[in-house]
């Protein structure tokens, strides 16, 4: 799987325009992972040590988490109202 890599800067020169770019694009995408996984981990069951050793457990403990973190983030934008009066027109 390939997956892009910040450049670093070299001893003594600077980046090219062109890799300061793409260095602030991987960032941004970087930082949304990052909140997504801060957002999961609310859940203490997912960042405390896990014992349970049954199977396909801890892959349900992490789908549960997930659900609960989505579920989260939608609430927090309110749901679009639909005039039907606006649609016969």
């Amino acid at each position: 799987m390939w997956r892009p890599r910040s450049q670093k800067k070299p001893k003594g020169k600077e980046l090219f325009a062109e890799d300061v770019f793409l260095n602030r694009i991987i960032a941004g995408f970087r930082i949304e992972v990052e909140h997504v996984i801060a957002g999961v981990k609310r859940c203490r069951i997912v960042k405390d040590a896990f014992r349970n050793l049954k199977d396909g457990f801890s892959d349900l403990v992490m789908e549960v988490a997930c659900g609960l973190h989505n579920l989260r983030v939608a609430s927090r934008r309110p749901v679009p109202s639909l005039n039907l009066l606006d649609l016969c027109t």
